[in-house]
């Protein structure tokens, strides 16, 4: 048996060599990585994670930052709402979109509403039809979005009267808001 063994390590001589060198390397390796690299590992995740915390605590700011940011935003808000006194510019700017973008303006009909609790906000909802080709009634709308004034658009409807032309009306209802007490 002793023999035999002798005989395998003379024929393998060169196999075996390279598995003693992989088994010496391979024991090398996970004593670096166990000994030295994880507890480096270890720190840097615990301070990683203190610092992911500290981010986090210093995006949330005290209740009174909260609502000095709160009253400021409504400030900066109201500040873009028109005047009640605007409305005939701002139904003028409509109808001036409206004529920029090709579009035949039809019925125009506007009604004020209450806003419950609200004294300082007043809306009109306005309803109008406009009729044009289809791309002009799309660059129409996006006009409309493009607005900086406070106004929203509720509800639209379009129809289509011939199948041959490419004219469509559309049936536009709005809503408006506008500051309901002067310098308010």
């Amino acid at each position: 048996m002793k023999q035999a063994l002798l005989e395998l390590v003379q024929q393998k001589k060169r196999t075996l060599i390279v598995a003693i060198v992989l088994l010496v390397l391979n024991g090398g390796l996970y004593a670096v990585t166990a000994g030295y690299l994880e507890p480096k590992i270890v720190v840097l995740q615990a301070s990683w994670t203190e610092l992911r915390q500290r981010v986090a605590v210093a995006g949330k700011a005290d209740v009174a930052s909260v609502y000095r940011r709160g009253v400021d935003d409504l400030k900066k808000f109201m500040e873009r709402v028109p005047v009640k006194r605007q409305f005939p510019r701002v139904l003028g700017d409509l109808l001036d979109v409206a004529a920029s973008n090709a579009v035949v303006t039809g019925n125009v009909s506007y009604k004020p509403q209450v806003i419950k609790g609200r004294d300082d906000l007043l809306a009109y909802g306005i309803s109008m039809s406009v009729g044009g080709s289809y791309a002009a009634v799309k660059s129409f709308l996006a006009d409309l979005q493009k607005n900086s004034e406070l106004l929203v658009i509720d509800g639209i409807s379009l129809s289509k009267s011939d199948f041959y032309e490419e004219n469509v009306v559309m049936d536009l209802r709005l809503t408006v808001y506008l500051q309901g007490k002067e310098g308010a």
